[in-house]
């Protein structure tokens, strides 16, 4: 669903605006010349022009530059605003198939995944009424949550498959993050959660670029990603998870997912001090770093409960195997997701999260690869 307060943010992905400063202002040319000078200018210390607002056009939005015509998705669900041209490689998390096989599944963030989300609400301060992207949202389990805590959000994902509380609550674009379709200063906050890890340094940069361009010069951007960096505490989590191996060759766990979560990782970020370059030349600096190395869901999430979850599955295929037959029409191609867990299981998933929480607090300042930052704009000198 888009929200009216997010329709007049929308921007063509790859159209500039002639107006900036003396570096980045143009004051002529056409659509070659956005393409030929984006990358310079998008980079300009002072944050860049504009994008070129798009026209609300019948059922879509139309740049008069380009002269692309935006259309909805189905349903009016989302805004299909992907670049035209081809900025790079994609993700296979763009693959319905693939989407299908990660399972997504409808409530609240929990376990790890709820540790990230109260770490974005704790290190963005988020409040009721602030505009919020959601940079890589996927299925938008958590822009869903940040919506029902009363946020404004925006989630913008390459692939085109929703939850449909996400569908419901959330303002949602397909788009790519390298070039993000929204107007200068679109919200006060964003975040990104297990998306740079799928960039080479090049692409890390450009959505670091973006983002800085699309949050207001007082605004934030949290990221969760890893430097290929280690830590005395990280050698038990990879113990666990080649003693997790052993048992999915036994068939006692299903190792296959997080290793498909994983199959397409480039992992650019060599050092934390590497991505302080990346993110300076980007326009940013790091002002918060909490480092997230992991014990207790080592143990819990990626072991004791990988356990339980085959063993549910075992007993479970033949009944949703005789399900099948008979069963209702498949819903729409672009809404995905099962059911949410029962409330007996959520409460235990909500008591496992602030369990899994102890990792941040008793070794959030060990260094290691994985972590959580908060980054500022770099305020223009006015030399």
């Amino acid at each position: 669903m888009i929200h009216a307060d997010w329709t007049a943010r929308f921007a063509c992905p790859v159209c500039l605006d002639r107006a900036g400063c003396q570096k980045c202002g143009v004051k002529t040319g056409g659509h070659d010349v956005c393409i030929a000078s984006y990358a310079e200018r998008v980079s300009c210390a002072c944050g860049g022009p504009n994008k070129r607002a798009l026209e609300h056009r019948g059922e879509g939005f139309y740049c008069s530059c380009c002269l692309t015509r935006y259309q909805f998705g189905p349903s009016r669900n989302y805004l299909d605003l992907l670049p035209r041209t081809d900025v790079g490689r994609v993700s296979h998390y763009a693959d319905e198939e693939f989407q299908e096989r990660l399972g997504a599944r409808e409530g609240p963030p929990v376990l790890s995944a709820g540790v990230k989300a109260k770490m974005v609400s704790r290190m963005l301060g988020l409040k009721r009424g602030d505009s919020v992207l959601d940079l890589g949202s996927g299925a938008g389990k958590f822009a869903a949550h940040f919506a029902d805590q009363g946020a404004s959000v925006c989630g913008i994902d390459m692939a085109p498959f929703f939850l449909k509380s996400a569908i419901d609550s959330v303002s949602l674009v397909v788009g790519d993050l390298r070039r993000l379709p929204l107007r200068k200063g679109a919200s006060t906050r964003a975040y990104s959660l297990d998306v740079l890890e799928h960039l080479d340094e090049a692409g890390v940069r450009e959505v670091l670029v973006e983002a800085r361009r699309a949050v207001s010069a007082a605004g934030r951007i949290f990221v969760y990603t890893h430097a290929m960096e280690s830590s005395t505490i990280a050698s038990f989590q990879r113990g666990v998870n080649r003693f997790s191996k052993r048992l999915g060759r036994m068939g006692l766990v299903d190792s296959d997912k997080e290793a498909m979560r994983k199959s397409d990782h480039i992992n650019a970020i060599k050092s934390h001090e590497h991505f302080d370059e990346i993110a300076k030349s980007a326009g940013l600096w790091v002002q918060k770093r909490v480092y997230y190395n992991v014990f207790a869901k080592a143990v819990i999430e990626d072991l004791a409960l990988k356990m339980v979850e085959q063993r549910s599955r075992r007993r479970s295929t033949a009944e949703r195997g005789a399900a099948t037959v008979g069963s209702p029409d498949k819903a729409p191609s672009h809404i995905v997701g099962r059911p949410a867990p029962s409330a007996s299981a959520r409460f235990v998933a909500r008591a496992l999260t602030q369990i899994l929480m102890l990792d941040v607090g008793l070794f959030g300042r060990v260094r290691t690869g994985p972590f959580f930052g908060v980054l500022a704009p770099i305020a223009p000198s006015l030399g």
